[in-house]
């Protein structure tokens, strides 16, 4: 049993000081925090460890993007791009020169 000041999180109760981020070890205090498999994690930790991120622009791809598995990544639709000219090819056809894609134009 904790005596003292206690705060309950997660189903639990914790010692304000020991409710801390379970990958960087930082206090939540009044900070949201994400839970993943049992555990508390600082938003920073959780979208870094648990997040499909846009291989383009390094942005998490969140519920509701739209977005394109495409050359073994995801990307934001937004952020399929032709590597030289940057035009947006979503539902494009598209080559892939050393893992990145092209348009038909800058193919060769």
């Amino acid at each position: 049993k904790i005596k003292g000041d206690c705060l309950n999180a997660i189903g639990k109760q914790f010692h304000p000081e020991c409710f801390t981020c379970g990958h960087c070890g930082k206090l939540f205090g009044n900070t949201p925090f994400f839970l993943e498999d049992g555990n508390a994690y600082c938003e920073a930790d959780w979208n870094e460890l648990f997040t499909t991120k846009c291989f383009a622009c390094g942005f998490p791809v969140e519920a509701g993007d739209r977005w394109v598995e495409a050359l073994n990544h995801n990307y934001h639709s937004q952020c399929f791009n032709c590597t030289y000219c940057k035009q947006n090819l979503e539902g494009q056809s598209f080559y892939n020169k050393g893992g990145r894609p092209f348009c038909k134009n800058h193919a060769r």
